[in-house]
C-alpha cells in the first residue's frame, strides 16, 4: 500500500499541471523522478501504478480546474491570462533546450511549428459552454491531449487552447458533466495507448526535429491567451508564470544529475 499511496500523492501534481497551459504533467513526472517508470506502465498496462497516479491526477485536476475558471471570470482575468502565457512562453525553453543543433531544417521546422499553431489555435474564449461542443470533439481533444502526460514540455493545457476545448473541458469537470468527462477520458485513453508507443520511436530516432517543431507549437500557442491590456498585473503575471516554470524546470535538471 505505501507505492499506491506514493503513486497518489505524486499523481496530484501531475494532474494539477495538465491543467495549466504552458505546464507539462512529463515535465512534473520527470521533476517526481517517475517518469520512465510512467511510460513503462503505459506501454505495458501496468494498472499497479497506473490506478493510483489517474485517481492523483483527477483529484489535482478536480481542484485546479476550479481555481481557474474562478480567476478568469474574476477582476483578475487579465493577470490569469498573463500567467498562461508566460508559462506557455517559458516552457518553450525546455523543448528549444533538447534541440541539437539550430540549423537551416530545425529552424524551419520551428517556423512551420509557429505558423501551424498561430493560424489554427484561436481565443481561449471562442468555446465556453460544453453544449457548444460535439462529443466526438472531445474525444479527439483528449486523444490529443493525452500527449502532454508522456512528452515533457508540452502542455495539455496549450493543446485544449489551440482545439478550442480548454473552458469546456474546465466546465465539465467543475460541473461533474459525466457523460462528456467519460468520452474525453477515453479520447486520454486510447492517445496514450497510440502516443506512448510513437513517441518513444519518434524521440529515440528524431528527437531534435521533434523537439524543434514541438518549440514552434508551442509560441504560436501564445496567441490564445494574449490579455486585453497590459498593465503591472499583467506585467506581474507574466514574470510569475515564467519563474514557474524556470524552477520547475531547475528541479527537473537538478533531478537528473
Amino acid at each position: 500500500m505505501k507505492g499506491f499511496w506514493e503513486y497518489l500523492i505524486k499523481g496530484i501534481p501531475i494532474g494539477m499541471a495538465n491543467t495549466l497551459p504552458g505546464v507539462s504533467g512529463g515535465t512534473v513526472a520527470l521533476i517526481l523522478r517517475i517518469y520512465e517508470r510512467l511510460i513503462n506502465s503505459i506501454k505495458n498496462l501496468n494498472l499497479r501504478m497506473l490506478i493510483p497516479i489517474g485517481i492523483g491526477a483527477v483529484i489535482g485536476v478536480g481542484v485546479s480546474s476550479k481555481l481557474i475558471i474562478g480567476l478568469l471570470e474574476s477582476n483578475l482575468r487579465g493577470f490569469m491570462l498573463a500567467l498562461l502565457l508566460g508559462l506557455i512562453f517559458a516552457s518553450s525553453k525546455i523543448t528549444a533546450d533538447q534541440v541539437e543543433n539550430f540549423n537551416f531544417k530545425s529552424i524551419f521546422l520551428a517556423i512551420v511549428g509557429l505558423i501551424f499553431t498561430y493560424f489554427y489555435s484561436i481565443d481561449i474564449d471562442t468555446v465556453v459552454l460544453t453544449s457548444d461542443i460535439s462529443l466526438a470533439r472531445f474525444f479527439f481533444g483528449g486523444t490529443i491531449g493525452s500527449i502532454a502526460m508522456i512528452l515533457p514540455g508540452v502542455s495539455g493545457g496549450t493543446l485544449l487552447i489551440m482545439l478550442g476545448l480548454y473552458q469546456g473541458v474546465l466546465e465539465a469537470i467543475s460541473t461533474l458533466n459525466i457523460i462528456v468527462l467519460l468520452v474525453f477520458g477515453f479520447g486520454v485513453g486510447v492517445g496514450l495507448l497510440i502516443f506512448s508507443w510513437t513517441l518513444s520511436y519518434l524521440l529515440n530516432r528524431y528527437n531534435s526535429p521533434v523537439m524543434a517543431f514541438l518549440t514552434g507549437l508551442i509560441l504560436g500557442s501564445m496567441r490564445s491567451v494574449l490579455p486585453d491590456s497590459l498593465g503591472l498585473l499583467e506585467i506581474i503575471g507574466f514574470v510569475l508564470g515564467g519563474f514557474i516554470i524556470w524552477r520547475l524546470d531547475k528541479n527537473r535538471i537538478l533531478g537528473e544529475i
